[in-house]
C-alpha cells in the first residue's frame, strides 16, 4: 500500500488533503475521548462527548495549520527510509503523534480534570499511554483512511 505524504499548504489544500485529514482526525479523537477519562476513572458518555465535541475541531485545524506531515516526512528521511512506503508512515507518523497527542492530551486533561493544582499530575499521569493511543489510532486511520479516500474520490487504489 502506497502511502501519500503531502505538505499541506493551506493554498493548495486539496480535497482528497481535507478528507484523509478529517478521517484520521476522526480516528485519533475517538479514541483519545475514551481513553483518556478512562486512564482517569471517569468514562462517562458525558465526558466522551464533551471532550470529542471540543477536542476534534481543535485537532482538525491543528493538523491543517502546524505543517506536522512535512515534519514526519523530513524525519523519516532522517533514517533514509524511502517515501510513500508503510515503513515511511509508521516512522513519520511519530511526528504528527508527538505534537497533537501532547496538544491534545493537555487540552483534554483541561476540560475533564480542570486547571488546578492537580492539572499536571493527571496529565503526565496518563500522557505516555495517550501518546501511544494517538500514535496507533493515526496510523489506523492513515491505513484505512488512505484507501477510503481515493474511493470516495475516484481514484484507482493503486495510485
Amino acid at each position: 500500500m502506497q502511502i501519500i505524504w503531502r505538505e499541506i499548504d493551506m493554498k493548495k489544500l486539496t480535497k482528497f488533503d481535507v478528507i484523509l485529514n478529517i478521517w484520521v482526525s476522526l480516528i485519533i479523537n475517538i479514541a483519545l475521548s475514551a481513553v483518556l477519562p478512562a486512564l482517569n476513572g471517569f468514562l462517562t458518555w458525558g465526558t466522551f462527548f464533551s471532550g470529542f465535541a471540543i477536542a476534534f475541531p481543535v485537532s482538525t485545524i491543528l493538523v491543517f495549520v502546524l505543517p506536522v506531515v512535512s515534519w514526519g516526512a523530513k524525519f523519516a528521511s532522517l533514517f533514509k527510509l524511502k517515501p510513500n512506503t508503510p515503513v515511511f508512515t509508521i516512522v513519520s507518523t511519530i511526528v504528527l503523534s508527538f505534537i497533537v497527542g501532547t496538544v491534545m492530551t493537555l487540552l483534554m486533561t483541561a476540560i475533564n480534570a480542570g486547571i488546578g493544582p492537580h492539572f499536571l499530575a493527571a496529565w503526565w499521569s496518563c500522557y505516555l499511554l495517550a501518546l501511544l493511543t494517538v500514535y496507533l489510532s493515526a496510523l489506523l486511520g492513515l491505513f484505512t483512511g488512505l484507501p477510503l479516500t481515493k474511493k470516495m474520490l475516484g481514484i484507482p487504489a493503486e495510485a
